[in-house]
């Protein structure tokens, strides 16, 4: 049977649970699919004979990539709209609005993406970013990175009474702890660490805002200019080594999205091999363990594969 494989860190690793092969394995498999199913339903009688008393064991569900409720007078415009199971559909919530992704899009598992929102490919969202389209939509561009602790919102409502959504392009880097609200942010921008873009702004192409910088509403930020200060001011133009900062930023970020990716997608299994493939290589690393010196390693993973002859 053929298995897909994983390259990483120097070796090849199988594609976690391959299909049983065989006729042993798949009667084997299909009664315990069957046995588990049983052991459900048992427990959830037991559950419903005890009532109140009984302990109700709940997993937080993951909120990296959310739904909310759709707004039937506010369609989404970025996101989509998904029909509940019927199982699942209640009378007052029959349909939610998911956000929508591209290819090769990288969301940390404890980031937070809800609603109407699109991604554009190979852009990456990280650790404890939020991204909430709840009362309007969010549009990220591709190969854009929003670093971790970063906030992007939208508003219904704003002063000019009109609703706002926000808009950040391709190439874009908004720094960690960065916050973007209603606002609009042009192709190879660099939003810095901890800036503040508010309602309204127009940050435009290849334009970088400082860090810590606090952009206040309805400001715009011309093309190849760098603001700093709070409130944020022109400071000087972008240099020609800063345009190539930025555009190198967005690449690398995609790539190490991807390491990210891969890491975080591993199972259980997967990391109980590695753990075994770390301690099979610090004891061949000790010139004095006689057990390792009588073996040959698997020139792929240097695990003990089979003795000398």
């Amino acid at each position: 049977m053929r298995q897909s494989m994983f390259r990483h860190a120097g070796f090849s690793f199988p594609f976690r649970h391959p299909p049983a092969s065989g006729a042993i394995e798949k009667t084997l498999a299909g009664v315990g699919s069957m046995f588990r199913v049983l052991g459900s339903a048992i427990d959830g009688f037991g559950a419903a004979i005890q009532g109140p008393a009984a302990l109700r064991e709940t997993v937080q569900p993951n909120l990296a990539w959310a739904p909310t409720k759709l707004d039937e007078l506010s369609p989404p415009s970025r996101g989509q709209v998904v029909n509940l199971p019927s199982m699942a559909a209640m009378p007052s919530l029959k349909q939610v609005v998911l956000p929508l992704k591209g290819d090769n899009v990288f969301i940390a598992p404890n980031a937070n993406v809800m609603g109407d929102v699109k991604i554009g490919a190979n852009s990456s969202i990280w650790y404890g970013a939020v991204l909430r389209g709840d009362v309007n939509s969010i549009e990220v561009g591709s190969n854009t990175n929003i670093q971790d602790n970063a906030i992007v919102h939208v508003a219904k409502h704003s002063i000019s009474g009109e609703a706002k959504p926000t808009i950040i392009g391709n190439n874009v880097t908004i720094g960690h702890g960065a916050t973007v609200h209603a606002a609009t942010i042009g192709d190879n921008v660099l939003i810095g660490m901890g800036a503040t873009v508010l309602d309204g702004c127009v940050v435009e192409a290849g334009a970088i805002v400082a860090a810590g910088s606090l952009v206040t509403p309805g400001k715009r930020v011309p093309a190849g200019q760098v603001w700093a200060g709070n409130p944020a001011r022109y400071l000087r133009d972008v240099e020609p080594e800063e345009h190539g900062f930025v555009e190198s930023s967005a690449s690398n970020y995609a790539e190490l999205a991807d390491l990210h990716k891969f890491e975080n997608s591993k199972t259980f299994e997967e990391l109980s091999a590695e753990r075994a493939i770390e301690v099979d290589r610090y004891l061949a690393s000790d010139s004095t363990n006689s057990v390792h010196q009588m073996w040959v390693f698997d020139k792929q993973t240097l695990l003990v594969t089979r003795p000398k002859k």
